[in-house]
């Protein structure tokens, strides 16, 4: 579950605030092109000094410098990538419990399912890769971060959830998942279903199997289904 982010002081005057993920890559990224620079003017002078030389040992360690500076470039374009999604997912957090403070929140991922039942009762909206659930009092409620801006996609209240449950679906990656199924009855009377996968944490794209976190949650949810 998201858990609200700590609030963070107020730099005092005169003190550097925290790197920030960009001031970090583009350090890791000049520190990398500095090696490669200097291994080069190495290679230059060594060459113009010495043409008899054998730069074998040295074509070695520039293979070796090129190998790991792709790799650490690569591992960083990637934490970065998680670090956004994870205060995307946190923002997302914050504005939720703006408006309800007591809600416990589940960071998620739709199914085709949710997708086209979110497209039949709001033509022109799709939903994207993250969103979230919100557990309240009274009902269950689908956000998404929409341009900075919690927007509300589906209300479900618990009055008029039916059944909570467990079962196989195929994931946005292929493979065969676990997702929470929630039966309910719209306001019209009529039966409707919403499934969804649940991801692992904040800012991550890892969908949970079948295990005792998922069970965990469904019996949460039947739970609070109860008691409203």
């Amino acid at each position: 579950m998201l858990r609200r982010p700590d609030r963070v002081p107020r730099s005092r005057r005169g003190h550097r605030g925290p790197w920030t993920t960009a001031r970090k890559f583009a350090t890791l990224r000049w520190t990398v092109v500095g090696v490669w620079a200097a291994l080069l003017a190495v290679r230059i002078v060594v060459v113009a000094t010495s043409p008899d030389a054998d730069l074998k040992w040295f074509g070695v360690t520039e293979a070796v410098a090129i190998a790991v500076g792709v790799a650490l470039i690569g591992f960083a374009l990637l934490r970065a990538r998680t670090v956004r999604l994870r205060r995307e997912d946190e923002a997302l957090a914050l504005a939720i419990r703006r408006i309800d403070p007591t809600v416990w929140l589940v960071p998620a991922a739709p199914t085709d399912e949710l997708r086209r039942s979110v497209a039949d009762l709001r033509p022109g909206l799709a939903l994207g890769d993250r969103v979230t659930w919100a557990f309240g009092a009274t009902e269950a409620s689908l956000w998404e971060l929409d341009e900075r801006r919690a927007t509300r996609m589906l209300v479900i209240r618990w009055s008029r959830m039916a059944h909570v449950g467990l079962e196989d679906e195929r994931t946005p990656a292929g493979s065969r998942g676990t997702a929470v199924v929630l039966h309910h009855v719209r306001h019209d009377d009529t039966p409707a279903v919403a499934t969804f996968f649940v991801r692992s944490g904040p800012g991550s794209r890892r969908m949970l199997g079948r295990g005792p976190r998922l069970e965990r949650l469904v019996a949460d949810l039947a739970r609070e289904r109860i008691v409203a």
